[in-house]
């Protein structure tokens, strides 16, 4: 018994190093999500309707699933850094596990030994899983969904099928439209697993099981939208402050079709577009801030998707055969063709789609193709050497899968060097390529009975098709990632470390955000909000550094028609609101500045604006050119100012 569960310690025990190693360099990862979860902590009401702030103004434009995850584990640990991200390592480690049990059930426990250690070094699910986007917990309960789904179609027990299909509902309510993705395989995988059972008795446990889907999917939303708009924050994203439009839209809509932009504003991301010209005159490049590869069928093919997660494609493309082989071989028990159709669903449905997508994508959203060839390279594995072992296989088929893999491993590293061989990286990829290739010709020549050597080179082999993947992960974890989109890049490694540099900027923030909020504290009087900012960006940082409310006016992006200038006088005649921020950071810079503008020239003309010197490190001119890097291309945009609407000049 322990020498059974040591691997699978092992492989947990990698996975947890990997997802823990120097994970306070990624600080608060997106402070958007951040802010929301200290905003959380400060009233049940917020915590129900997922409040970006502390004042309950807007919401996350996220479903609340994930971030209230986040806020248990600070209620346990208390705010800071380590607890939030300790969410997603748990969910993470956890999908390790669940991906070990589903496949050693169904196919042994070396297939799921390796299944588990290539999820566990898949370089996006590390990104993700040290980071505080949501995708690790959509994961977790997707494989939770496919449990309920597998053992529903084994058993035919419609209470399994429904709460698989709750697991759904509960998957729409971390992600929205990106759960639903897995429900039409587990419908079919239930009924296709009972041919020949009546019609109406497929229909009536689809129809039950649907409504479950819906009303569990559902049952945030409409609360929300019910919930009367002064009652609740403002629906974030939205046009209409509705959390239904939210689904359909910026997380529905918008995720998979090419949506058209507004007059005057680019379509994002495109990396050519120019938004309007900045007071300086100069035009402003739009960054390219998510996948804007061409769709088809080639687009997870390329290097710039594939090198997150398909290291190990071909050897998993010969699972995926391998497990339907086995699953109509002569005795195959319905557990392991029902197991082959919800992976092969989960692999085929999520690759469409994202193949396919022709909106707000990011790179990361591979992550959950994850499991499925983590599955079907454990199926490869374990297959491969039992075949082997029985004669099954001709001599040829175990090392040319090995070199198909190299083939392919060394086209991902090519397409990222930009010299080969000539720095320690190159030369370590190319060296973990030619012993898997040397391993391959041994056992080409090796006599099928001699197990043992034939063992001790296949597993070499493996061993060093695994070297690439883990370097690639490896970049995530040495050198700090773009925290808000993480990918992982192994050329990132050659980089000098940037320890210094990233702690120097730290603490010139925390120095510019100290003197800010010092100010806005000091002077703020009996003002509800201690600063309007234009979008959560900005607010979010202040809200994490003071935990008082800041106002976000425009939303996530700056573009959420939530104020007008009738609201801002009301709120100032309340004696609610006295300083308003224009300019600064923005992820739209066009789409902000269109949106707020009528609230811009209402506070230009009734506000007084604050002397920089009193609340800037430098008291630079607010018509100096201000740049901001977004998307690591600079941006000139709007520069920060403060006013005073309390007709002070402090």
């Amino acid at each position: 018994m322990l020498k059974a569960a040591l691997p699978l310690t092992l492989i947990v025990a990698v996975a947890a190093l990997a997802r823990s190693w120097q994970l306070s360099q990624n600080e608060f990862s997106r402070q958007y999500y951040a802010a929301g979860v200290r905003s959380q902590l400060e009233s049940w009401h917020n915590f129900l309707f997922n409040s970006f702030d502390p004042a309950g103004f807007v919401s996350i434009d996220k479903p609340p699933v994930a971030i209230w995850l986040q806020v248990a584990s600070t209620k346990l640990f208390g705010f800071s850094t380590l607890s939030i991200l300790l969410a997603q390592v748990m969910a993470g480690l956890a999908a390790i596990l669940f991906v070990y049990i589903l496949v050693q059930k169904y196919w042994g426990r070396m297939a799921g030994a390796v299944a588990a250690l290539s999820l566990a070094l898949s370089p996006v699910n590390v990104a993700v899983d040290r980071s505080n986007n949501t995708e690790s917990c959509l994961i977790l309960v997707l494989l939770t969904a496919a449990w309920l789904g597998m053992r529903a179609a084994e058993t035919g027990r419609l209470a399994l099928l429904c709460a698989a299909m709750a697991a759904i509902g509960v998957g729409f309510n971390v992600k929205m439209g990106a759960a639903l993705v897995l429900a039409p395989v587990l419908a079919l995988a239930f009924s296709l697993a009972r041919p020949r059972a009546p019609v109406t008795w497929h229909l009536g446990r689809q129809a039950l099981a649907g409504v479950v889907l819906v009303i569990v999917a559902l049952s945030w939303a409409v609360l929300f939208d019910l919930t009367p708009a002064r009652d609740r924050p403002y629906a974030g994203s939205t046009r209409h402050n509705s959390m239904l439009e939210l689904a359909l839209v910026h997380n529905g809509a918008a995720r998979f079709l090419a949506m058209a932009a507004p007059a005057g504003t680019p379509a994002s991301p495109s990396p050519a577009a120019l938004s309007e010209t900045s007071p300086a005159g100069a035009a402003v490049r739009q960054p390219v801030m998510t996948d804007d590869s061409p769709v088809g069928p080639l687009r997870l093919f390329r290097p710039r998707a594939a090198t997150q997660f398909a290291w190990l494609l071909p050897f998993a493309l010969l699972g995926l055969a391998f497990a339907w082989s086995d699953a109509w071989s002569p005795g195959a028990v319905r557990s392991r063709r029902v197991g082959a159709a919800v992976w092969t669903g989960w692999l085929a449905m999520y690759w469409i789609v994202l193949s396919f997508a022709g909106g707000l994508i990011h790179t990361y959203y591979v992550a959950v193709l994850g499991p499925p060839l983590a599955v079907f390279s454990g199926i490869a594995a374990a297959g491969l050497w039992s075949r082997w072992q029985a004669g099954k296989l001709a001599r040829l088929h175990l090392p040319l899968v090995i070199v198909a893999t190299a083939a392919w491993q060394a086209y991902l590293c090519i397409a990222q060097s930009e010299t080969i061989g000539s720095d320690w990286l190159s030369l370590t990829w190319l060296m973990s390529i030619g012993v898997a290739a040397i391993c391959a010709a041994v056992l080409y020549t090796l006599p099928r009975q001699d197990i043992r050597p034939a063992k001790l080179f296949a597993v070499a082999a493996f061993g060093a098709l695994l070297v690439s993947p883990t370097l690639t992960a490896a970049s995530v974890v040495l050198r700090r990632p773009n925290i808000a989109t993480p990918v992982a890049n192994m050329t990132a490694l050659l980089a000098p470390s940037d320890t210094d540099r990233l702690a120097s900027r730290t603490a010139r923030l925390g120095a510019a955000r100290q003197k800010l909020t010092g100010y806005l504290a000091a002077n703020r009087e009996a003002a509800k909000f201690l600063v309007a900012v234009p979008n959560a960006n900005v607010a979010a940082p202040l809200i994490i550094a003071t935990g008082l409310p800041v106002m976000a006016m425009g939303g996530y992006l700056g573009d959420d028609p939530i104020l007008t200038p009738s609201d801002i006088e009301r709120l100032v005649s309340e004696r609610q609101l006295r300083f308003v921020m224009l300019g600064g950071y923005t992820l739209a810079p066009a789409k902000q500045t269109a949106a707020l503008e009528p609230i811009a020239r209402w506070v230009r003309a009734h506000g007084r604006a604050v002397d920089p010197k009193l609340w800037r490190l430098s008291g630079a001119s607010s018509s100096a050119p201000y740049r901001i890097n977004l998307g690591n291309e600079w941006v000139e945009v709007p520069p920060p100012e403060l006013f005073d609407l309390w007709g002070k000049a402090n």
